[in-house]
């Protein structure tokens, strides 16, 4: 019997995909989706996948404007965006999961006893198991409970609000206030507005939502909170395998995790051999992540006049963002003898180079 340890997307997918197999599986929460830990935007290529099991689109998004406090340029990448109401996609792939596999709500696994897990909630308190998918999240008691290593966690807090957005088909990232980036999602008249740092993300939210002034549009509508998992780990060990934030599966220069969730169940096709899993997944991820890494320790490198001047540049050579894909930061290596050419601050070159060389 497998033993899938929570119900978000990983957990829900994991059961879709093992429906052949004898599967139980446990969400600690009454519900699915809740509490809401995703800014909800995710590639046309990611979306394609989850249509297949809920209707969960708000809106379409062609490009990004990036900006820094003082220059901005819109780009446009190989592939377009689209917003989904993480609520629904999540309690959709509940439900779907349920047409074949056991699940139980408001039961939470707290440990093992040999080869049964013992379960606060269920009425008998344990259940065997053969394999166990743990799907729990960055605070994962699977991976504490089995001795996995732990990703370094960035805190996330996002606000719904009334928002004068620059356009409903463009997301807007900000460079310069934090650590990593700050984000606005255009929802209809309203916007989810995110920060994302390894620091103290409500001084962020504060010195950001000032900077954006009269834009924000009366009170906060929604407060969501959370933790991104930045940096893959070993998530294989014996019969127990991690999906999700739990094994750091998210993508590392953008906090996106769906993604590569979905590669991650495509990979399920080989279970039980969970060491082929793992070998494929990191076939087709490793290097990606690799990469991600890298983008991802540049956020603290960079100053405002280095994201000034890369602007500068993307404004001047724009045709080059058709060629990324938001999905592949790998695309970006394509362009480095493109970009080292026409960046000409040698202190951000040396950056650069140090960095993604």
């Amino acid at each position: 019997m497998i033993l899938i340890v929570g119900g978000g997307p990983a957990g829900s997918l994991s059961a879709i995909a093992l429906r052949d197999h004898d599967v139980t599986l446990v969400e600690e929460h009454q519900s699915a989706g809740f509490p809401v830990q995703c800014a909800g935007l995710v590639s046309e290529n990611c979306y394609k996948v989850l249509r297949r099991y809920s209707d969960c689109k708000l809106n379409e998004i062609r490009g990004a404007i990036f900006s820094s406090p003082n220059k901005s340029v819109e780009l446009e990448g190989r592939v377009g965006g689209v917003v989904i109401d993480r609520r629904t996609l999540d309690r959709d792939l509940l439900l779907k999961a349920s047409e074949n596999a056991n699940v139980f709500v408001k039961t939470k696994f707290v440990g093992v006893r040999g080869k049964r897990a013992i379960l606060k909630g269920l009425k008998n308190g344990e259940i065997e198991y053969d394999y166990i998918i743990g799907a729990d999240g960055v605070y994962s008691t699977v991976s504490r409970v089995f001795g996995f290593e732990r990703p370094k966690l960035y805190s996330a807090l996002q606000f719904k609000v009334r928002f004068d957005c620059f356009s409903e088909d463009l997301v807007e990232i900000y460079f310069g206030f934090s650590d990593y980036f700050c984000y606005v999602i255009p929802i209809d008249e309203f916007a989810e507005v995110g920060v994302i740092s390894s620091r103290n993300p409500w001084d962020v939210m504060k010195r950001f939502t000032r900077w954006l002034g009269k834009r924000v549009k009366g009170d906060v509508i929604e407060v969501n909170a959370g933790a991104i998992p930045i940096g893959l780990v070993n998530f294989v060990k014996g019969n127990v395998l991690l999906l999700g934030d739990s094994a750091g599966m998210v993508k590392p220069y953008t906090g996106g995790g769906l993604y590569y969730i979905v590669k991650a169940i495509e990979k399920l096709s080989h279970f039980p051999n969970l060491k082929r899993i793992k070998e494929n997944y990191l076939k087709d991820l490793g290097f990606e992540y690799k990469v991600g890494m890298k983008v991802a320790k540049l956020y603290g490198m960079l100053d405002v006049e280095d994201y000034d001047h890369l602007i500068e540049v993307a404004r001047e050579h724009h045709y080059l963002a058709k060629e990324l894909d938001m999905d592949r930061p790998s695309t970006l290596f394509k362009l480095l003898p493109a970009i080292f050419r026409v960046v000409k601050r040698r202190r951000l070159l040396l950056k650069l180079w140090r960095v993604l060389s």
